[in-house]
């Protein structure tokens, strides 16, 4: 990615591109308003593809796991090792190291690298249905517990399973319904 073109906040006309005479100017030469520019050294720098380890220079930095004489640049999400930037390996939005990703490679296929979701449709439909088949008095109480459920799922983070949503909300009437139906069948039932 390029650096976009500095220009005047004041006029909006172009400034030099040259970082040390970008970094000296203290007027817009176009309309000479007040200005202060900071330029970092990354400036003018292209892109960097693919990570480089540096070197630790003081003896309280982290080091890699699998270099120590590299400086640590962020800690594996699945297993806490401190990883340098050539071991760090982004993947679905994670920092993985090596050990990580041959072991994820094995057990679930690398699609599968990312967290696992909870299946918040199953837990509301089977709060559903199992106080149902076994006419139990605790049916209002479970309703209710399926509706909260599915409110609460509905505001996790998609699954990666197609219509999770769609049953979430079919769950919570389900479970509105059934807490319903089964107050009222209790009310009926201690005034016979």
């Amino acid at each position: 990615m390029r650096n976009p073109d500095p220009e005047c906040p004041g006029c909006g006309r172009p400034l030099p591109t040259d970082p040390v005479e970008l970094a000296g100017l203290a007027a817009c030469p176009h309309c000479r308003g007040e200005l202060t520019a900071t330029v970092f050294p990354a400036y003018g720098r292209g892109p960097v593809i693919g990570g480089t380890a540096e070197r630790t220079t003081a003896d309280d930095e982290a080091t890699c796991f699998f270099h120590p004489s590299k400086k640590a640049a962020v800690p594996c999400d699945r297993c806490g090792r401190f990883l340098c930037a050539l071991c760090d390996l982004p993947i679905a939005g994670e920092h993985l190291c090596p050990g990580c990703v041959q072991s994820a490679q094995k057990k679930e296929g690398l699609s599968g690298v990312g967290r696992p979701r909870l299946r918040w449709d199953i837990i509301v439909w089977q709060l559903v249905l199992l106080p149902l088949l076994a006419c139990s008095f605790v049916i209002p109480v479970t309703g209710l517990a399926a509706a909260g459920l599915a409110v609460w799922g509905l505001r996790a983070p998609p699954s990666r399973v197609v219509h999770t949503r769609a049953r979430l909300w079919a769950g919570l009437v389900a479970g509105l319904v059934v807490a319903a139906g089964g107050t009222v069948f209790w009310i009926v039932a201690a005034t016979r």
